[in-house]
């Protein structure tokens, strides 16, 4: 019985991502036929339509995988699961507050030690308000459910917090490499090593606060848009020290024990209950 709920495991988390890689490629294979450009400008309804659909392809993914494993009540496990919201509200704020701390620090060690300064217009959104609320929601909703709800537990449980946090990771990073090679997209130009290692430092870090959560996804959406809101809206003097804050505080928390509910959510996956 329990080789059975490991091979389930095993399935859905390899059926997950092979949906989720598939889609995307998908589109940017679309995008390239049509020569359609990345864009986000609502303005231009089509490309914007377009571009927030990818944001969707985890949630998609996840959706699917897991029904064909463990069936519609696996599936209203987990999103039972995923957007359960008591547990202690210091988390909540936690996970807002992180990303502003390591960007405020980063900012303050540019100033003191690079004389940098803080750009005149330092509040200076991608585009309008209403917009970026509703990709900020959006956005959160369709990726988190599949990486933080569905993966994320299977892969700490088999490989522990460091291992399972580095592998899910790199596997959420390069996810989105179809957009480095996408002109007018914010990865577009970037190096891709630094991008793999800022994005496994945030999954480190969000583990600990779904954790916490008792595995309620709704502390890592909160991050995921408090970070996507500062990358999207403020302009801070960036330097390395803003990859050395978040180096730092990937050792920090790792270092946490899991909680042990995160184990019992796995065997629950497994189970298909």
């Amino acid at each position: 019985m329990q080789a059975i709920g490991k091979q389930k495991e095993k399935s859905s988390l390899f059926l997950f991502v092979l949906i989720s890689y598939a889609q995307i490629w998908f589109l940017y294979g679309i995008a390239k036929l049509l020569d359609m450009p990345f864009s986000m400008d609502p303005r231009q309804l089509g490309r914007a339509y377009f571009t927030c659909s990818v944001l969707l392809l985890p949630l998609f993914a996840t959706i699917v995988a897991t029904v064909i494993i463990t069936g519609k009540e696996g599936l209203n496990q987990l999103f039972r699961r995923s957007f359960a919201w008591r547990f202690s509200p210091i988390w909540y704020l936690i996970a807002v507050f992180i990303p502003f701390a390591v960007t405020a620090a980063s900012t303050w060690a540019a100033i003191s030690f690079f004389n940098a300064e803080i750009p005149k217009n330092w509040f200076s959104p991608s585009f309008g308000i209403g917009f970026l609320l509703f990709f900020l929601i959006w956005d959160g909703l369709g990726e988190e459910v599949g990486w933080r709800g569905l993966a994320l537990p299977l892969l700490q449980d088999r490989l522990g917090s460091l291992g399972g946090n580095i592998l899910l990771g790199i596997i959420w990073a390069l996810w989105h490499l179809p957009l480095f090679l996408m002109p007018g997209s914010f990865q577009y130009g970037n190096s891709l090593i630094i991008y793999v290692y800022l994005i496994t430092c945030w999954s480190i870090v969000i583990a600990l606060l779904v954790n916490k959560a008792q595995g309620s996804v709704l502390v890592a959406i909160l991050f995921h848009e408090s970070a996507n809101f500062i990358a999207f809206t403020i302009r801070y003097p960036y330097t390395y020290y803003v990859l050395f804050m978040w180096g730092g505080a990937s050792c920090c928390y790792c270092n946490c024990v899991p909680s042990t509910a995160i184990i019992q959510i796995a065997n629950e996956i497994s189970q298909g209950v």
